[in-house]
This record gives C-alpha cells, structure tokens and sequence, in this order.
C-alpha cells in the first residue's frame, strides 16, 4: 500500500500472507467536546484583571516509533520508525511566535491587562522555576507520541511543568539527536515538588494569573508488526519471520496535552494536582493550573502535507542485526512538499485555537 500519506512495508522470510498488525492509539479519558476544561472550570477565572505569560511551548513531532513481537518466547521482532527528516527549525519558530503573539492579543481583547514578560526576570521564583526546570529552546527531546522539537516563544525562557501534573505523556524520556541547553530530563522533572508553589508566589508577587500555553503538533503514525512460524534448532522445521510495518501521515494538533494552564494569585493549592499514571501507556491529561483548558479531540489539518518512503535500515542496525540478532528496523522517512501550506495550516489551527482557549476560560468577548 503506497499513496501521499501512507505507506506499507513488509520484509520477510518464506512466502506468508502478512496479518493485522499494529498498536491502538494509547487510551485516554476522551471528552466529548473540543475544548474542555480537565479540572476546575471558568468560574474560577471570573475577575482576572492581569496575566503574565511565562511559558509558550509548541513540541513538533518529529518522529514516531512502534515496537512488535510475534510471540513472547519465540520472537520476531520489529523496530518501525516514521521520522519527519527535512523539518526546519526557523519554520517551527514562526509558527510559534505566531501563536504567542494572538494568544497576548486576545487577553487583550478581553479587557486583560498582559504584563511585560520583563518582569519576571527580576522575580525570585521565576528564576527558581528557571533553574529547576528550565530549558534551552530549540530543545530535541521526545514525549509519549515519539521524538520532538520544542520550540518556545522568542525571548521567552520555556520550562517544564511538574511532572504528576503532567502524567506519563511528558515524562518519557525520548532523547534524540541535538539538545539545548539545561534538558528537561525525567528526574529532573520529577524532582521539584515545590513548582505549584513557585509559581503561586510568581503570581502573588506580580498580582497577576500566571499563563502557561503547551501544545503538540504531530504530523504522522508507524504501526510495526511480526510474525514466526516454527521453530529453529533441527527437526526439519522451517524457521520463517515476517516483518510489518504501516505508517501514515496525518498533520494534527494533539487533542488533551495541547492546553493553556492558569496558576492563581490566591491558590492555595501548593501540591499541585495529579493525574493518572498507572498504567504507565496511559496519557492523562494535564493538569498543571488552579485552571486548565484542553483540546478535547484532535484538531486535524491534513494528510495530504508529506510524502513517505522507505530509507532503509542504517548501518550499525543492520550490524547489530547480525552480530547480535534484535530487531528487524524498518524506516520510513517523511518529506513535507509544501512547507508553505502547512505552515498556513499549523499557524492558522494554532491561533484559532488561542481564540477558543481564552474564550472558553473568559467568555466570548
């Protein structure tokens, strides 16, 4: 199977018809609206006259992985890999200066005082926040859809939020090629347990809501699979494996981890809240705010932006491979075409959804 936005690969050993293969998306507690609100809700919001802006984060997606065994004891195994390999940075940027921008324009709008982000420079626990969990920007990491570029807001220092707010989705600790300065690694993130609480004095000391804007744009799926039939070690048995893997190419903001999160000058709520982490494939949505305000399904912008193509396995996979036996790897790479519209696509998306946000925490103005 191959078109503009999928491809299918097989890679076997005897003649067998492939099977059905593939993970299911990671199951999560969908709401039934497009914006929704994972804890509290707009009344707690009523009279905000001020807010600060002290985190804008946009993490790209940049590659997804999948994993598949044919049986426990008698394996064949299959690593695939969808990895988006011309994606540029200063795009990424645009798109999220972009995003900050109307987010401050619609504060605005509503009759909101938005605070300099000068300010927090010169705030005793905005530089704690920075030092315990700040981070260089264009950062290469990962979460629990893959391996990611976060791209913060320009002249705004990004950091991550406390991780049992967080869940498991923003805790896996995906490490790719790159880096920035000061990496937001999982016992770093899993450390400061005082976050809520700096961020409460952030917002007490400025007499403002502290804001913080996290989004996710993927831009495809991998699905791996395998198969055995008999087994090796005589007997006249045929050994055979199969090798499986689907990927596809659908450009989305990720429906629960993308958010806009409000810490409140008179919270009391020091610990923070926490999300569901067991089981550990479960990605809860966030809850890093006294108020937060989710996409509650997929924002969808295409599948028509990419095109997919088998590259390969890399070297040292194939040496591993035969020096040590492992995984068959399957790699696709995926090339954006028109790097134009989906920059006109992500961007509008993107602003639209700054609309939606501050119109679902403050009303329609």
């Amino acid at each position: 199977m191959l078109s503009a936005g999928a491809l299918g690969l097989i890679a076997t050993l005897g003649s067998q018809e492939a099977l059905a293969f593939g993970k299911k998306d990671k199951t999560a507690e969908a709401p039934n609206s497009d914006i929704f609100f994972p804890n509290a809700n707009a009344a707690a919001l009523s009279g905000i006259k001020r807010v600060v802006i002290a985190n804008y984060v946009i993490a790209f997606q940049t590659e997804a992985s999948d994993f598949r065994e044919a049986t426990r004891f008698n394996k064949a195994e299959t690593a695939a890999s969808n990895a988006w390999e011309n994606f540029d940075v200063g795009l990424m940027q645009e798109i999220t200066d972009a995003g900050y921008a109307r987010l401050k324009a619609d504060f605005i709008s509503h009759g909101i005082e938005v605070l300099d982000t000068s300010v927090l420079a010169s705030q005793p626990a905005y530089r704690t926040i920075q030092t315990a969990t700040g981070f260089g920007s264009p950062a290469y990491w990962g979460n629990g859809d893959g391996k990611a570029v976060l791209v913060a807001a320009t002249g705004l220092a990004p950091f991550q939020s406390y991780g049992p707010e967080t869940g498991n989705f923003e805790l896996y600790n995906g490490k790719s090629d790159g880096g920035a300065p000061n990496p937001p690694t999982m016992m770093k993130r899993l450390k400061p347990y005082q976050l809520p609480g700096w961020e409460i004095d952030l917002a007490k000391a400025l007499d403002a809501v502290v804001v913080k804007a996290w989004q996710v744009v993927d831009f495809g799926k991998v699905e791996a699979g395998a198969n055995r039939w008999g087994f090796g070690g005589g007997g006249g048995t045929l050994d055979r494996a199969e090798h499986t893997a689907n990927a596809s190419s659908h450009v989305r903001i990720r429906e629960e981890q993308s958010r806009l999160s409000f810490r409140l000058p008179g919270s009391t709520n020091r610990k923070g809240e926490s999300v569901r982490q067991i089981p550990a494939t479960h990605m809860a949505p966030p809850k890093d705010g006294d108020v937060v305000v989710a996409v509650g399904n997929p924002i969808f912008l295409g599948s028509d932006l990419f095109t997919l193509s088998d590259s390969g396995e890399t070297s040292g996979q194939r040496l591993t491979g035969f020096l040590l036996g492992g995984a068959k790897h399957i790699n696709i790479a995926a090339h954006l075409t028109d790097p134009g519209l989906y920059k006109s696509r992500v961007s509008g998306a993107v602003n639209s959804l700054m609309d939606s946000f501050v119109n679902a925490a403050l009303g329609t103005p």
